[in-house]
């Protein structure tokens, strides 16, 4: 089976890190979601900008493309459940690993300098508009203040229970 991965959820829940140790042990391809923006969304989010639907039809059509070469998990917000059934109709095998986690625990992340392009103040715009992963979506809520090690566990087994064992690294 082809590995085709989404780790969702809001800045500071984890999602490179989280996503780079998943592929890693499924060896495959890791790309952060940011990395698929247009450089108009980069120079938006670079000042604070919060993007608006527009902005991203261009960066689900990137993540489709990607996903779509199989052996790969992307680490990317896709706030709204529109983006995520839209990657759904086009890549039948997606799933989805939503990173859950307190917003103080997300800020506190956040606190650190380096890293990601969302800063606090695209937190509380990304938290407004964040869709739950829903229950007819392929994947799983998985803890973001669990261990990153256990959080990986916990997602590659969750994976190969849907799955099946050899079909999941």
């Amino acid at each position: 089976m082809t590995v085709q991965l989404l780790v969702i959820g809001p800045a500071g829940s984890g999602k490179s890190t989280v996503g780079r140790q998943v592929a890693g042990r499924l060896g495959v391809h890791y790309i952060d979601g940011d990395q698929l923006h247009p450089r108009a969304n980069l120079d938006k989010m670079a000042k604070g900008t919060p993007l608006s639907d527009d902005n991203r039809d261009e960066w689900v059509q990137n993540i489709l493309g990607e996903l779509a070469k199989g052996n790969v998990v992307i680490g990317a917000s896709l706030l709204k459940q529109q983006y995520r059934q839209l990657i759904n109709r086009e890549i039948q095998q997606v799933w989805f690993a939503q990173l859950d986690a307190p917003r103080t625990v997300l800020e506190a992340r956040l606190e650190d300098p380096t890293g990601s392009l969302f800063r606090k103040p695209l937190l509380t715009s990304q938290l407004a508009i964040f869709d739950d992963l829903g229950k007819h979506e392929p994947g799983k809520k998985f803890d973001a203040t669990k261990p990153v090690n256990d959080l990986v566990s916990e997602i590659i087994s969750q994976m190969r229970a849907e799955f099946g064992t050899s079909a999941v690294g």
